[in-house]
């Protein structure tokens, strides 16, 4: 037993880095970005999209039409459609359709012969992660898109914040499939699931190649590879194609990006202040690279200056502990990419603390319980809890949530009020 949780909280530690960009991008068994938008490039050759349905993600494509085969755009004209194109994360295409409509006789000829159908919306699914229930819970204003799921991988592994799982995983409407490295396939099985959401590399492939061998059709999703904090919540467009949810998804991320816009335009004229995002662990120091999505959020979103942003790349890098610290000692806040359950170690793992200013300053922040969680689904609120630490005078009043005032010799941590 104690192995087992030991491992359990290995794992919810290296997959929430990875989510974070604090794994190293170079690693043999992920599916990188540039792959993924070389396979869907590829399969798109046969489409000409007149108005792109995605903006900001580039690991999915999502193509409307109506019953003669013309494009149409449900979220700039509010266009009705037919049918839906889905290519995923690892290139498949899906014929997305509700199953009174006929497969259309255009089918072929637009998507070539190796597609699959899906009768839309889903009513089981299992899922991977809990990002993916971020996403869907950003659409399920009448409980069916969270109804749907039956069976999560890691269900009963770490605490909720999504009451709804929580209380599917305890009364028994959710069941906990197994871990993503082993999962009970004949739990699985038994649920009948129409679609097993999964996430490229890593555990996925596993996963992936268990399904092909036993016919389940599953969906590749790739937020976590977005080099673009947008781009990542723009998934939801897809979840959204399953449910027939395009005007909630259209409401949910039209307010995201209105917000986030609304950060940059108030940030843009503040003074840039230096950011250091980043900690020595017990599993080394890693840094978010100078074009991944965290990068993004400190320089382009919040008008911040990134100390490693001479360090190319769009996932994270793996450096040694004196250079973190010669550059980070500097830096006028230092934001450390994980909660207070996880830093019962920093004082020890990043000796010279106390030289930094940042720390003289007050200004040290780490991130909350739910950030994993709720993060993503409220992206905007990440964000402006950001440009809040970075720039208080221009948030006065306003309270963190996300990014908590991180006392570094109690270890512990408080939301943070801007002056």
């Amino acid at each position: 037993m104690k192995k087992f949780l030991t491992f359990c909280i290995l794992f919810v530690v290296v997959f929430m880095s990875m989510l974070s960009g604090c794994v190293n991008s170079e690693h043999p068994n992920i599916t990188n970005s540039s792959s993924i938008s070389n396979n869907l490039t590829k399969n798109m050759a046969n489409s000409q999209i007149k108005t792109p349905i995605v903006e900001y993600a580039k690991n999915f494509k999502l193509i409307y039409y109506d019953k003669n085969g013309n494009e149409v755009n449900p979220y700039t004209n509010g266009d009705k459609w037919a049918y839906k194109v889905l290519i995923d994360a690892l290139g498949q295409k899906f014929l997305l359709k509700n199953a009174s409509e006929p497969v259309p006789s255009w089918a072929k000829e637009k998507l070539g012969g190796n597609f699959k159908v899906i009768n839309v919306p889903l009513k089981r699914v299992v899922v991977m992660s809990s990002t993916e229930i971020a996403l869907m819970e950003a659409i399920n204003n009448d409980g069916s898109v969270i109804g749907s799921v039956k069976g999560i991988m890691w269900g009963k592994a770490y605490k909720w914040y999504f009451n709804n799982i929580k209380e599917g995983l305890e009364n028994g409407s959710i069941i906990d499939v197994g871990s993503t490295s082993n999962p009970n396939w004949d739990k699985i099985i038994e649920l009948k699931p129409q679609v097993i959401f999964v996430y490229p590399g890593y555990d996925g492939n596993k996963v992936i190649s268990k399904c092909k061998e036993l016919g389940i059709t599953y969906v590749a999703d790739a937020e976590y590879l977005e080099n673009d904090p947008l781009g990542r919540c723009e998934w939801v467009k897809m979840f959204a194609a399953f449910y027939n949810k395009e005007p909630e998804a259209k409401r949910y991320f039209d307010r995201i990006v209105n917000n986030c816009l609304m950060v940059m335009n108030k940030t843009k004229n503040c003074p840039k202040v230096t950011v250091a995002w980043g900690y020595n662990s017990q599993w080394g120091c890693y840094v978010p690279e100078n074009d991944s999505y965290v990068a993004k959020e400190i320089t382009i979103y919040c008008n911040g200056d990134y100390i490693f942003k001479d360090l190319n790349g769009t996932g994270s890098a793996k450096i040694d502990y004196e250079t973190f610290a010669e550059r980070a000692r500097n830096a006028d806040v230092w934001v450390i990419p994980s909660s207070v359950k996880w830093l019962t170690t920093f004082k020890k793992d990043n000796p010279g603390y106390e030289t930094f200013k940042a720390v003289k300053n007050g200004r040290v922040f780490c991130e909350s319980e739910d950030y994993w969680q709720l993060g993503l689904l409220k992206t905007d609120e990440v964000i402006m809890d950001l440009a809040t630490i970075m720039h208080p005078e221009a948030f006065k009043g306003r309270k963190t949530h996300f990014f908590l005032k991180y006392n570094i010799e109690n270890n512990t941590a408080t939301p943070f009020i801007a002056k």
